[in-house]
């Protein structure tokens, strides 16, 4: 989402009209990855969380959600961000946003930080303050990675002109029948970390790649689903296995091995998402869909509708691609199932750790894990979370150990502090999904009880 921020309390989204007979070029784009200025490394945090209500525990209604954000607005002096008549989010003048899913997940956006300990402070002012005002409405903010109790047909999506546009389109790509699931009942934790130069993109973008399944399957926390407990351990990673095979999982084979790697990584990333059939643009404050009649790079060269590409398109067309590892101007983690705050928390400082030491020497270290064996981790990952073998000496849990190694080293002692959630989940070798199953947990009643 484009999001404005304006003196006044209240907002309306805009776009300008970037049309113009002038083509967008690949130099452009790539220039563009490079426009924002690090002065230090930071690391973002975005975390969403399942909406239900209190009473009944289905999804949340739109009318008590939209009160909230009103509400918390109001408090805090933040703007409130429209997409035509509805409320969508707010933002506050440090870019700090909430903002809705298309299922009503409420997702909050922090603007990047050096240290944990300020995300810390931020994260948890704001959660607090949300489920206090949630409290009022008889909302509850769920840290969980899918809708525990209604299933897609029975969740409405959001009135947002982009949101009704994917999903007309998603669900008839090919492996894109789960879309629903993803737009409607999924919430999950992104982590943001930046890059210095094309060299550091490569080697981090290629091991978190590589490691991406092991921390998708330490944070498996959705194996319940229409209040009844399924085969897996993160139903949420199943669905984004099935959101469209063209726009999900689909860089990390072709991207490294192109020419000399290190230094084409943004070529070569850039090639792929030009390649993808595209969803929709926006223009003067409309959505205009495409539904896959033409690549970006076929938008490029003859435009659309009288519209001709710019960078804002690119921008736009790259966050509908859903790779688990993301290159924007700075790396984006995607595929970890939603937690409680504590979760994120650990999470961060995890990947604050790793992305501090060479992802040169961190692959050299890990260099058992192959990128053509992904698509194979990634699988067992759903049923198993951890408990499989990479090597007959080496298994999941192994891998993740030697992470926390590593990571542990980087950090000073209050960061390191964050890690020990998933210091006691290594210990006992059990994942939040495991700890569920454990404890029979068979209903979203179990559910909400167990983690409130």
């Amino acid at each position: 989402m484009q999001k404005l921020l304006e003196k006044q309390q209240t907002i309306k989204s805009t776009k300008k009209n970037f049309n113009s007979n002038r083509r967008l070029t690949k130099k452009e784009i790539k220039a563009f990855y490079f426009k924002r200025k690090k002065t230090d490394l930071l690391i973002g945090l975005e975390y969403e969380r399942i909406s239900l209500d209190k009473n009944t525990l289905q999804t949340a209604s739109y009318d008590k959600i939209s009160k909230i954000i009103e509400h918390f607005a109001s408090i805090n002096s933040w703007a409130l961000i429209y997409d035509n008549d509805t409320i969508i989010g707010a933002i506050s003048k440090d870019g700090t946003s909430i903002s809705l899913e298309p299922g009503c997940q409420m997702e909050i956006s922090l603007a990047p930080k050096k240290n944990i300990l300020d995300i810390d402070t931020k994260i948890t002012k704001i959660v607090n303050l949300l489920d206090n005002i949630a409290n009022i409405y008889d909302v509850i903010f769920l840290g969980y990675g899918i809708n525990p109790k209604d299933s897609v047909d029975k969740i409405e999506i959001l009135n947002k002109s982009r949101y009704k546009i994917m999903n007309d389109y998603l669900p008839n790509c090919p492996y894109g029948e789960l879309a629903p699931k993803m737009m409607r009942q999924s919430a999950g934790i992104q982590i943001n970390i930046d890059y210095k130069d094309s060299f550091d993109a490569y080697y981090k973008l290629k091991f978190f790649n590589l490691i991406m399944p092991f921390m998708t399957g330490l944070f498996s926390n959705s194996p319940l689903e229409k209040n009844k407990l399924s085969d897996k351990k993160s139903l949420r990673a199943y669905v984004w296995r099935y959101t469209g095979k063209d726009r999900c999982n689909l860089f990390y084979k072709d991207i490294f091995y192109k020419f000399f790697p290190s230094l084409n990584i943004f070529d070569n990333y850039i090639d792929k998402i030009l390649d993808i059939p595209m969803i929709f643009i926006e223009k003067n404050g409309k959505s205009i869909p495409i539904e896959g009649e033409i690549t970006f790079r076929e938008y490029m060269k003859y435009g659309f509708k009288g519209f001709s590409a710019d960078i804002y398109d690119y921008m736009l067309h790259q966050s509908l691609v859903f790779p688990d590892v993301r290159l924007k101007q700075y790396i984006e983690i995607r595929n970890h199932d939603s937690s409680q705050t504590k979760m994120a928390l650990a999470l961060c400082a995890f990947y604050k750790g790793l992305s501090s030491i060479n992802p040169k020497i961190l692959l050299k270290e890990f260099k058992y894990l192959k990128i053509n064996d992904i698509d194979k981790y990634n699988e067992l990952i759903i049923d198993k979370a951890l408990d499989f073998n990479i090597t007959k000496k080496i298994n999941a849990w192994d891998v993740i150990n030697k992470l926390l190694g590593y990571a542990t080293t980087a950090l000073n002692t209050k960061d390191r502090s964050y890690l020990e959630p998933i210091k006691q989940m290594i210990s006992n070798k059990k994942t939040q999904s495991d700890i569920l199953i454990e404890y029979n947990i068979k209903s979203a009643q179990d559910l909400v009880e167990f983690l409130t």
